[in-house]
C-alpha cells in the first residue's frame, strides 16, 4: 500500500531541509573577494543540488509505482527517476543570490534570503518532475493530481483544488520557494483541471490572466 501523501511531502522535505542547511552551514565559511566567494559558490551549489535530487527523484519514482500497484491498472509499466540537467539554471540563481556580495557592505545573510529559498525548491523539482514525466509514459495514466499541504498558500490551494487532474502534456507544476505540494500519478477520470488552474500553471501571464488570478484568489481564498 502506498504512503499517504503527507507522510511522502515529509520525506521530501526532510531531504531538501538538510540539503540546505547543509548550503547555509558552508556560507558563513567563505571568504575573500566577492568574485572568489561567488566562484566558490559556482562549485558548490549545482553539485550539492543534483546530490540530493537523485534522493528525491527516487524517492518519487518508488511512490508512483506504489501507487500505481494500488489502482492495479492491467497494464504493466514501472517508474524511473526523472533528473532534468538543470545547472546552468542553478548558475544563474547562484549569480543572482550572489549580488550582495558586491554591495559596499558585503551581507551574506542576504545571499541566504535569496539562495536557499530556490535551492530547496530545486532539489525537491525532480519528485515533481519524476511523477509528471512518468504520468506521460503510463499507458494507464490519465495525468497527474497536485496536493497542497494544508497550510498551503492561497495559490497551491487553487491549483489543487477539487483534486483536479492535469492531462494536458504541456502542464506544468508551477512551484515557489518553500512549496510543500507534491504531484501524484491520476488514474481515475476525476474532474479535469480548469481553464483557469492551466493559466495558472503556466510559467508566463499575460498582464489581463495575472489580474483576472488576483481577482479569483482574493475572491475564493
Amino acid at each position: 500500500m502506498a504512503a499517504p501523501a503527507s507522510q511522502v511531502r515529509a520525506a521530501l522535505s526532510a531531504v531538501a531541509d538538510d540539503g540546505t542547511a547543509r548550503l547555509a552551514a558552508i556560507l558563513p565559511t567563505l571568504s575573500g573577494s566577492p568574485e572568489s566567494m561567488r566562484a566558490a559558490l559556482l562549485d558548490i551549489t549545482p553539485s550539492l543540488v543534483l546530490t540530493y535530487a537523485d534522493g528525491t527523484s527516487a524517492l518519487a519514482a518508488d511512490w508512483y509505482d506504489d501507487l500505481r500497484d494500488d489502482a492495479a491498472p492491467a497494464k504493466r509499466f514501472q517508474a524511473e527517476p526523472v533528473v532534468i540537467d538543470r545547472s546552468e539554471k542553478v548558475a544563474r540563481l547562484v549569480v543572482w543570490a550572489s549580488e550582495p556580495l558586491f554591495a559596499p557592505e558585503p551581507a551574506m545573510d542576504q545571499v541566504a534570503l535569496r539562495l536557499l529559498p530556490d535551492v530547496q525548491k530545486e532539489i525537491v523539482r525532480p519528485a515533481r518532475d519524476t511523477i509528471t514525466t512518468n504520468t506521460k509514459r503510463d499507458p494507464s495514466a490519465v495525468g497527474w493530481r497536485r496536493i497542497s499541504s494544508g497550510s498551503g498558500c492561497k495559490f497551491c490551494r487553487m491549483l489543487a483544488d477539487r483534486g483536479a487532474v492535469y492531462k494536458v502534456d504541456t502542464a506544468r507544476f508551477a512551484s515557489h520557494g518553500h512549496c510543500h505540494c507534491t504531484a501524484a500519478p491520476a488514474f481515475d477520470d476525476g474532474p479535469e483541471a480548469s481553464t483557469l488552474q492551466y493559466v495558472a500553471s503556466q510559467r508566463r501571464r499575460s498582464e489581463k490572466d495575472r489580474a483576472r488570478l488576483r481577482e479569483y484568489l482574493n475572491a475564493n481564498y
